[in-house]
């Protein structure tokens, strides 16, 4: 009797959880069966256009007075990343208890990201959001929409005595940090991105994209017939080896140029360059030994712009390995910036993206059932051509002034949190010419 008891109360609870799953999936089903979904694929969701309504005024955010003033600022930019794809990466890294770099800052906000002339912005317009200040049309750095030129962040600080530096794993020449040197209404034209970067005061260059500073009869891109390898070395030190950023002299003042592959770093088409390629961290600890160096040596100040260029460019291809590897190169550089901060308590530090790409998305293995820890991550802009999206991206500061990097911010509202921080006051000339 005890014996058929047990069974009996067994049977109840393995029939009651049988019972209660089927029950969930058949709710589901019902669910799903009565949703307005429409058929088609991916490419047919025309369904969802919509004409919006014209901008107006862009509302500028009301920013805290910083009584203690940022020496330093890192801004660093994961080109195409949103919470997706920060999401996504710390599932791959560790699961969902995991936690990134970007975890550990104290400030969050969100910051939108649309152009002068579109919902959905290219990098060109959103970099010269955050180098100007200024909305602008999609394709343009450093001008407005009407073509006229605006000062961007390195040439207004070089104004007070403050050193600069720019980073990126695409050519230097891509629109990112183009727009943090250059003036022109066509982000594609190198030639004179190029010319303009060498013209600048911005101390410290460092990617890829070498063939954009050689002439064509020389295997490079230009088609101006100049050669700009050549012409850099009576204005800066050419570095071509990642170990060349350990073997420099720190005491040496030119401008460098660090120009580590013919086109991208880690350029699938060009594997036995790879081990010669540093990382963004290897080239964010040079670029701060470097902004110490001129500090020393009289500089008021710093900034350093880092950009993750091909997080982007995962997100375009719709491919979730080449997503996580430039996840983790950028990680790594968000962690030695924020330990450099939390050194230096002088230091500002910002990460942010300029949109997102691929529209990527993190759903349940089986839409049926949502337990365990089977995961699938698609991307929904086409198929292996995926796309910018509008939505709005995360930011997240640490450091002096960093209160006014919370909330709702516009892309432009990021330059002007910068300058707030900033010890702008009195203009004292370029350190660099000294």
């Amino acid at each position: 009797m005890k014996n058929l008891i047990i069974i009996t109360i067994v049977s109840l609870v393995v029939g009651g959880f049988i019972g209660a799953k089927v029950m969930e999936l058949l709710g589901r089903e019902y669910i799903m069966a009565n949703l307005p979904v429409p058929k088609g694929t991916i490419d047919d969701k025309d369904v969802f256009f919509e004409s919006l309504p014209e901008a107006g005024t862009v509302p500028r955010k009301k920013l805290h007075p910083v009584n203690r003033k940022a020496k330093n600022v890192i801004l660093l930019i994961g080109d195409g990343m949103s919470i997706s794809q920060i999401a996504s990466y710390r599932l791959l890294k560790g699961g969902p208890n995991e936690r990134l770099a970007v975890d550990r800052f104290p400030v969050s906000g969100i910051v939108l990201t649309h152009s002068a002339n579109a919902i959905i912005t290219d990098s060109a317009s959103s970099a010269t959001a955050y180098s100007t200040g200024s909305k602008t049309n999609n394709s343009y750095l450093g001008l407005d929409k009407d073509k006229n030129l605006l000062e961007n962040l390195t040439e207004r600080i070089d104004r007070y005595g403050l050193v600069s530096a720019l980073i990126a794993t695409s050519e230097v020449t891509h629109a990112t940090p183009a727009a943090f040197a250059a003036h022109v209404d066509l982000r594609w034209k190198t030639d004179e991105i190029s010319r303009q970067m060498l013209a600048s005061n911005v101390s410290t260059i460092l990617g890829g994209g070498r063939h954009f500073f050689l002439p064509e009869r020389l295997g490079g891109e230009r088609e101006d017939g100049r050669n700009l390898l050549e012409e850099i070395k009576e204005s800066h030190a050419l570095l071509t080896k990642k170990d060349q950023l350990n073997s420099f002299d720190k005491t040496d003042t030119r401008k460098v140029i660090g120009l580590f592959a013919d086109e991208h770093l880690r350029n699938e088409k060009e594997p036995e360059n790879h081990s010669s390629e540093p990382t963004l961290k290897d080239m964010l600890r040079f670029a701060l030994e470097r902004s110490a160096m001129y500090m020393e040596k009289g500089c008021r100040g710093s900034f350093i712009m880092v950009e993750g260029s091909q997080v982007d460019w995962a997100g375009h291809a719709n491919n979730i390995n080449y997503l996580k590897t430039e996840m983790q190169d950028l990680d790594e550089a968000i962690q030695l910036a924020l330990e450099h901060a939390k050194e230096n308590q002088d230091t500002l530090v910002i990460v942010t993206a300029d949109h997102e790409t691929g529209g990527l998305l993190i759903e349940p293995a089986n839409p049926a059932d949502y337990t365990g820890n089977k995961v699938k991550f698609s991307f929904n802009t086409a198929i292996g051509r995926g796309s910018h999206t509008g939505v709005p991206v995360p930011v997240y500061a640490y450091g002096p002034g960093s209160e006014n990097f919370s909330g709702t911010l516009d892309n432009t509202d990021i330059y002007h949190g910068m300058v707030a921080a900033m010890d702008l006051n009195t203009e004292v000339g370029s350190c660099m010419d000294k």
